[in-house]
């Protein structure tokens, strides 16, 4: 994440020194308490002084055969930094609702709505369960949150990292936003 000049914390990390945002510190110094809750984050409700107010982040995605109608399909797969710190890596997936929610708005708010057209709250007969999944632009069939997610961990690890999936578009996010998917508990994340 960003950390504007004179903001952040200095730090000893495995590659050397290391300028990490109020949030990542904070978390950090509660995860080595006695009582820290993974399940029960309190994120704050402002962007801590010296941390910048949005993020830029890569919406990815990649274009795969619809398994009902056989045409070339665009999914919605992940969320990266445009400019990640370094050893940050996270590629967070849209199998979690939070990172597809936020996915679906960032590509509306870029004037992109077309990209965000096929994703809707779907029933998964699979999971049993509704979950907010790409579907076809062609036929509306649901791709399937495992099986994009799969194709899409094949191609990062094959391209060796982010590169291995398109990005469609690059836009701010709110940090806080980001924080909460950063540190929710309810998406996938392939580590990059």
């Amino acid at each position: 994440m960003l950390v504007l000049p004179g903001g952040g914390f200095l730090r000893k990390g495995d590659g050397g020194w290391e300028v990490w945002c109020a949030v990542c510190q904070r978390l950090d110094e509660l995860a080595e308490t006695d009582d820290f809750d993974p399940d029960n984050l309190q994120l704050p409700a402002t962007v801590p002084p010296g941390s910048a107010t949005t993020v830029a982040l890569r919406v990815l995605g990649m274009t795969r055969e619809c398994w009902k109608c056989g045409k070339d399909t665009l999914c919605l797969v992940g969320l990266y930094p445009e400019r990640p710190a370094r050893g940050y890596g996270g590629l967070h997936t849209t199998d979690g609702e939070a990172a597809m929610k936020l996915a679906v708005r960032l590509v509306q708010s870029k004037g992109r709505p077309d990209l965000a057209a096929p994703v809707a709250s779907r029933y998964s007969r699979v999971m049993r369960e509704r979950q907010w999944a790409n579907g076809c632009q062609h036929c509306d069939a649901l791709q399937g949150n495992h099986p994009v997610h799969e194709e899409a961990f094949a191609r990062v690890v094959a391209a060796g990292g982010a590169d291995g999936l398109d990005t469609l578009l690059v836009a701010d996010c709110p940090l806080l936003e980001w924080q909460a998917v950063v540190y929710g508990q309810g998406g996938g994340v392939i580590g990059v």
